[in-house]
């Protein structure tokens, strides 16, 4: 059997070889919908919901986002990790939406939103998209909150948008360290990388899930499903795959220097994923932010949006409040 492929750019930036290990006996025998190709049509009817919108960002290279935009007050922008989709911050946004406006999007390669056109999938892309995305919904000023994945778009974003940011969060970032423990050495590239058709089975996302979620009763069949399905959309393998060879790790503390939004760092404390030594790493760095805080959570995963969504946005809202000055 295939080792689990681990979502875009996840496998190069964040975990490298841990959920690759994950045994496949340690997935369920049983998977609830054969594994299969599916359309983006299939996806859109499956998975949209009334709260989803969608619109053609001409400004960021013609991408067809998925987007949700809910509450009112301060915006507040989410970005998901690598493995993830807007829906994994349902827990937060049932709490932020009532005293802020919450916008949260599938990043290229992800969720509902469609392709790059043109095949760029660098971070400045994403970080384009986000500039075109916001200047859509008329907010020039937000706090933005990623995590994983996720968290390196967002501080880059922090970093070079200074006008734009009124806070920045980022749980469990990657951006710093290589995933799996394996230090901050930039890695010699294969130079003729190719490109393997994959077909994502029901088990193999379920054991991925569970290496980096240590709580097992948020790994429900409903979210291994929907990112199984997701990963399985016709081109998605293809768009991972041109994402890995995008990726470049440049100077992150150089970045996170530039940052002066007040920040917050959350962290898994037993996360396998990326070392709690690392939020460290990234509070010292965010040495010009107007403050710079580090929550870490006992026996927590990496992805504590998912498997502790009470908790962390207790923490996050306590946060935003006092910088946003709600009351």
């Amino acid at each position: 059997m295939k080792s689990c492929r681990i979502e875009p750019l996840l496998l190069s930036v964040l975990i490298g070889g841990v959920a690759a290990a994950q045994s496949p006996q340690s997935a369920s025998s049983v998977e609830a919908t054969p594994a299969k190709k599916l359309t983006y049509e299939q996806l859109v009817a499956k998975y949209a919901d009334p709260d989803s919108k969608f619109v053609v960002l001409e400004g960021a290279d013609g991408i067809r986002v998925h987007y949700k935009d809910e509450g009112s007050g301060p915006a507040v922008l989410l970005i998901h990790s690598s493995s993830g989709d807007l829906k994994d911050w349902d827990g937060w946004v049932k709490v932020l939406n009532k005293d802020y406006r919450v916008v949260r999007l599938d990043l290229p390669s992800f969720g509902l939103t469609g392709p790059v056109p043109s095949g760029n999938y660098s971070i400045d892309r994403y970080l384009s998209l986000v500039d075109a995305l916001m200047d859509h919904l008329g907010l020039d000023r937000f706090a933005i909150v990623g995590t994983s994945y996720g968290g390196l778009v967002a501080f880059r974003y922090a970093g070079t948008r200074l006008d734009r940011v009124s806070a920045l969060i980022l749980a469990n970032s990657a951006g710093i360290e290589y995933g799996g423990r394996r230090g901050t050495t930039e890695r010699a590239r294969d130079p003729a990388p190719r490109f393997t058709p994959e077909l994502r089975t029901y088990a193999q996302t379920e054991a991925m899930l569970k290496t980096i979620i240590n709580v097992p009763s948020t790994v429900t069949p409903e979210i291994i499903q929907r990112k199984t399905d997701y990963a399985n959309l016709v081109g998605r393998d293809y768009e991972g795959f041109l994402g890995t060879q995008f990726y470049e790790r440049g100077n992150p503390q150089r970045v996170l220097g530039r940052v002066r939004a007040p920040a917050l760092v959350l962290w898994g404390g037993d996360s396998r994923g990326l070392s709690p030594e690392t939020a460290d790493a990234f509070v010292d760095a965010l040495e010009n932010a107007k403050t710079a805080q580090k929550i870490i959570y006992q026996g927590g995963g990496h992805l504590l949006h998912i498997e502790r969504p009470e908790q962390t946005v207790k923490d996050v809202k306590t946060f935003l409040d006092r910088q946003l000055r709600r009351r």
